[in-house]
């Protein structure tokens, strides 16, 4: 017995991944700000790598997804820390030249320093328009066009891998100049199974990318 014993009829607590997002989700249909709230999650995202930062929870879950978009493999310890990324800074501009995000990022994966620049551009549920990719790539390659960088370009999109319009916006990105790549908000995320079942202990981020909400 006891004041705090569970109750016999009791449900047991159902995994995050399966719970609404009461954050992202209300009444309303359609796109409804989804963009723009993707751009100031992915920009918090990715700044918790930052490694000159003290710890905040939902860092290793925000370096896995940093090396995805570096096109590198992110190699775990046996806790499930990012165990090759030993230093990394990240800084991140919203709209600049209408383009969604752009991240700076400097990063030592155990070889020295590397720089390299990060182009979001976000589709939630809408397509690409006026070739604008080719034309965002003309205006970052100017810019860094005297800088040792290397430059991955992304669509990120809520549709899923596979479906109709998640192949019209690949194909675009294949079509434009920049060498983009597509990827799926499931895809970019590839949650753990402990982050599906307890989450990643920040309620932020649990509330848009592990629970459902689309």
């Amino acid at each position: 017995m006891g004041l705090f014993s569970k109750k016999k009829n009791e449900e047991p607590r159902p995994a995050v991944a399966d719970m609404p997002s009461l954050f992202m989700n209300d009444d309303s249909e359609g796109n409804h700000g989804k963009e723009a709230m993707l751009d100031y999650q992915l920009s918090y995202l990715l700044r918790l790598a930052n490694s000159d930062i003290s710890y905040h929870d939902g860092e290793e879950f925000a370096k896995r997804v940093l090396m995805k978009l570096l096109g590198k493999e992110a190699i775990l310890d046996s806790w499930g820390y990012v165990d090759n990324l030993r230093k990394v800074s990240v800084k991140a501009w919203k709209q600049w030249q209408h383009i969604d995000l752009i991240f700076e990022v400097d990063v030592d994966c155990g070889a020295g320093m590397e720089h390299h620049v990060i182009v979001v551009e976000n589709k939630a549920y809408t397509s690409i328009h006026d070739d604008q990719l080719t034309h965002y790539t003309e205006t970052v390659e100017e810019y860094y066009k005297d800088k040792n960088v290397l430059i991955h370009y992304w669509v990120i999109t809520f549709f899923d891998n596979g479906t109709e319009n998640y192949e019209s916006i690949a194909s675009q990105c294949r079509e434009s100049k920049g060498r983009w790549k597509c990827l799926s908000f499931v895809d970019l995320v590839d949650l753990t199974d402990e982050e599906k079942e307890k989450g990643t202990s920040n309620e932020i981020l649990d509330e848009f990318w592990v629970k459902k909400w689309f």
